[in-house]
């Protein structure tokens, strides 16, 4: 599988407006669309639950969905998943 950063995961990035972990934050970057999943994972050490966050979070999505999101998912959304 192949994820890519939605509108949502880019604005994030530039203001941080949703606290990520370090290899959540690395991860993200690094989901450009050219990378495979698992290859994300071993240079980012994310694990299934933090790649679960980003995209419950709208921040990543598959790279054949169509729909992605351009708002990063609501703050109650957020604190459920673990982020802060």
């Amino acid at each position: 599988m192949i994820l890519v950063k939605t509108a949502a995961g880019q604005q994030v990035l530039k203001d941080r407006s949703i606290e990520l972990t370090q290899r959540q934050r690395t991860a993200l970057i690094m989901m450009d669309g050219r990378r495979d999943l698992m290859e994300v994972m071993q240079a980012s050490g994310v694990v299934g639950e933090d790649v679960k966050v980003l995209v419950h979070l709208g921040l990543v999505a598959d790279s054949g969905t169509a729909n992605a999101p351009t708002e990063p998912a609501p703050l109650a959304a957020r604190r459920s998943m673990g982020a802060r």
